[in-house]
């Protein structure tokens, strides 16, 4: 568990919320001498991969291993390291884990070139999931405005 989190630094919210705190704070670290620590990077990659709350107190799973983000999580990988292309879901899920274990110890270590590569993933997961929450908040608007349309309003 990421002790920021434990203690009470960083709130536990959205992964919206939390991938772009995470890419403002690792900016930030990149620039050198605004920032020392990231961490809403921890809590985001926290986030991703610790089993969400489920129905009625049941412990559900995590993005990391929920099939419905399997499309969220390939396009975010895809677009910062085109090299890794996983086919299903148990490679995607592997490649994510040694990704962000990776990415941890780059951004512990200061380097440069993983902070960026961070940076990068948080971004591009972050408009990735916007895209897919405004695509629902859409369709929802059409399913709705097609219930008030009648024969009457037919030419």
């Amino acid at each position: 568990m990421n002790p920021a989190v434990e203690a009470g630094e960083i709130p536990e919210t959205n992964p919206v919320d939390v991938s772009m705190e995470a890419a403002l704070e690792l900016g930030e670290l990149k620039q050198g001498g605004i920032r020392t620590d990231v961490p809403a990077f921890y809590s985001f990659v926290d986030l991703l991969r610790r089993p969400s709350p489920g129905f009625e107190e049941r412990q559900g799973i995590s993005m990391l291993a929920d099939v419905r983000s399997f499309s969220l999580l390939k396009d975010s990988l895809g677009q910062v390291s085109p090299k890794s292309k996983p086919a299903d879901h148990k490679q995607l899920f592997e490649a994510m884990n040694k990704f962000l274990a990776d990415l941890e110890e780059g951004v512990k270590k200061r380097d440069d070139k993983k902070i960026k590569l961070a940076m990068d993933f948080c971004l591009a997961f972050n408009s990735g999931l916007l895209g897919k929450q405004m695509s629902e908040i859409y369709a929802r608007r059409e399913r709705s405005d097609a219930r008030y349309i009648t024969n009457e309003s037919v030419p």
